[in-house]
């Protein structure tokens, strides 16, 4: 036989070319993702994470992590990644299409060491399968293509030891699941996949499979129960105990899961209008008939399982365990926030799963092949499935370009909150503020529960000068359990809306809920001077670089405040604020590379304060430039009035 498309034959005779034909499918329908933007949650997971944008948070990755989940591997590739572009979003883009590409050429390793006919094929139709676009052409989702690729090296591990016995390759399979946890918790029921594995290969399961497998059960429950504890720890779990928890969400698993089920492989063999977020489906939990899918899907298992000395139903049964072992985890029966508020189900959820049903079509359309197409027929049905499923990846994969083409799609084809959320931070983000209020508040309709939408709301009205309504809706949210970051975004809004005793007050709650935050004392003082509490505004200043001794806003406000009134701050003594002043304010310049007119002004001020008018002469003239070449008109003229202060003998006194 010269199938070009199987693990025979053709020009793909080599498994360095065949790995190559694969690696080769994949860039070229995930071309579009190359220039994809950031979505959705991809700032709390890569660019506003200071785990990933600090040097020092790569401790604190693995130490003292305060993401919702444990995955300090994922956070870890994000780390060293920002280190090499930063914010550059093609650049985490390119690496996770690398990531997919090498678990497609593991998968059809996997395939091929199992015998499943026509291994390249399924493989190569799992790469293009548009149901795996949001794995990849979602940065935050770095964590099912890299958890994938060591669940795949573990895989291989344990075949290779069972065929060997060699230990070495028992420790690999087992080093490889752990890191694979590591990266992302989702594949805790590897260790149950892996003696069906070995019952596929040998045609039974033994107790001494059944013992192999206890250190993989036991790595499972300890990083699952990590993962539990973070997600309870920071808010987006269940506030219950573990155990509790999950007896509490078995009768929703009864009631989803054979609804979950249907929908992954209506989705498999017709991937079109697929979404990111598909919303949460009503679950009547006290309705019998509720439970009517689960039970048919149990009684397919349990059918092929009767019938499992004939070759079809042992196939059949293979490929439904696989399956749904690997979507075990996301089918209801386990605490998971995201299907109470986002989703009963999801595209991504079903990365690893989709293998089985791939395979098994594949395998059972190779084996039908020569009595309904016969000749190069097959071979050209083949060809054609491949290019149809590249094409719908390739527009998928442009939809998740930019989050407006990405929300816009969605909301064509379901109506969730998140979809006018990120619709509404898109259009915000074009300037249009009137549409993405509209759009926020039609998700706060369908969800009065929306956090992120009162968020959203809140900087939009921010945006708009709409202060009081900012600072309300700032405060719903922050009643719904949002993040401490909130009370400095409520302290912002109510300071420039003339509120300032309301924004102290927000301030003092943030900085006592972040101890650690410089920004928010940094504010906090600005609003205190605003109050005339210019004593109590250095005390925070003081307090901000007790924390970063090299942050430049920090040293720019102390230098300011005590430039502009000197000996009204410390202990009266003039000439000491004034060199103090000097001090701070030229690390601050020095931390701006002199390139900042305002820092520069405070130290012409802190200068001037000093008596030194000369120098202060020249440093405001450096000041002046840079406004100008800024085009701040503003600033610029009062800078300018500083400096006509200066030359003429006298320092700058604010009134």
């Amino acid at each position: 036989m010269t199938d070009r498309l199987t693990d025979r034959g053709g020009i793909l005779d080599s498994a360095a070319a065949r790995a190559a034909g694969l690696v080769l499918l994949v860039l070229v329908a995930y071309l579009p993702a190359f220039g994809g933007g950031w979505l959705w949650d991809d700032d709390i997971l890569i660019t506003a994470n200071p785990l990933v944008t600090e040097a020092r948070g790569l401790w604190g990755i693995w130490f003292h992590n305060t993401s919702p989940d444990y995955f300090p591997i994922t956070l870890t590739a994000c780390w060293i990644e920002y280190r090499l572009w930063g914010d550059w979003a093609p650049g985490y883009h390119a690496v996770n299409i690398a990531w997919h590409a090498a678990n497609t050429v593991l998968v059809w390793r996997i395939l091929v060491r199992l015998g499943v006919p026509g291994a390249w094929l399924a493989a190569a139709v799992w790469g293009v399968h548009p149901v795996t676009v949001t794995s990849v052409a979602w940065a935050a989702e770095r964590k099912n293509t890299l958890s994938m690729f060591f669940g795949c090296l573990s895989v291989l591990g344990w075949m290779s030891y069972e065929d060997s016995g060699e230990r070495r390759f028992y420790g690999w399979a087992l080093l490889s699941f752990v890191v694979a946890l590591l990266a992302k918790t989702s594949l805790v029921t590897l260790p149950l996949i892996l003696p069906v594995l070995s019952w596929w290969r040998r045609g039974r399961m033994t107790r001494v499979d059944l013992v192999r497998i206890i250190p993989f059960l036991l790595a499972s429950l300890v990083l699952g129960l990590i993962t539990l504890w973070y997600q309870m720890g920071h808010g987006s779990g269940p506030s219950s105990g573990p155990l509790a928890a999950v007896l509490a969400s078995l009768p929703r698993g009864g009631v989803l899961a054979g609804r979950a089920v249907g929908f992954y492989l209506w989705k498999d063999f017709w991937p079109t209008k697929l979404a990111m977020v598909y919303g949460v489906w009503p679950l009547e939990t006290s309705r019998p008939a509720a439970y009517l899918p689960t039970l048919v899907v149990a009684a397919v298992v349990a059918g092929l399982w009767w019938q499992r000395k004939e070759p079809w139903a042992r196939a059949g049964l293979f490929a439904a365990t696989v399956f749904l072992l690997a979507l075990l985890p996301i089918l209801g029966f386990l605490p998971a926030t995201y299907m109470k508020a986002h989703g009963s189900v999801a595209d991504h959820w079903q990365y690893v799963a989709l293998v089985a049903p791939v395979a098994l079509v594949v395998a059972v359309g190779l084996k039908g092949r020569e009595r309904w197409l016969p000749g190069g027929a097959g071979r050209m049905a083949a060809a054609a499935a491949l290019i149809l499923l590249g094409i719908l990846t390739f527009r998928h994969a442009a939809i998740h370009r930019t989050s407006k083409a990405l929300w816009t799609q969605n909301l064509a084809v379901a109506d969730v909150w998140d979809a006018h959320v990120g619709l509404g931070r898109a259009l915000a983000g074009e300037g249009n503020n009137a549409a993405a209020i509209v759009e926020v508040k039609r998700a706060i309709e369908l969800y009065p529960a929306a956090t992120p939408a009162w968020i959203g709301l809140g900087a939009i009205y921010t945006g708009e000068k709409r202060y009081d309504e900012s600072v309300h809706a700032y405060q719903i949210a922050i009643d719904q359990g949002g993040g401490d970051d909130l009370f400095q975004a409520a302290g912002l809004a109510a300071a420039l809306g003339g509120d300032l005793t309301r924004a102290e007050a927000f301030f003092a709650r943030g900085a006592a809920k972040r101890p650690g935050d410089v920004s928010v004392r940094g504010d906090w003082g600005l609003t205190l001077e605003k109050l005339g509490r210019h004593r109590e505004a250095a005390a925070r200043y003081r307090e901000a670089l007790a924390i970063d001794p090299n942050n430049p806003d920090a040293l720019n406000s102390l230098a300011y405040l005590l430039a502009s009134r000197p000996g009204l701050i410390g202990d009266g003594d003039a000439k000491a604020d004034a060199a103090e002043a000097v001090s701070l304010a030229r690390r601050a310049c020095t931390a701006a590379y002199n390139g900042d007119p305002a820092f520069l002004d405070t130290l012409a001020t802190a200068l001037a304060a000093g008596g030194d008018y000369a120098a202060a002469v020249e440093v405001a003239d450096r000041a002046v430039m840079l406004a100008e070449e800024g085009g701040d008109a503003a600033l610029t003229a009062e800078l300018r009035g500083h400096r006509e202060l200066f030359r003429s003998g006298r320092p700058f006194l604010p009134e």
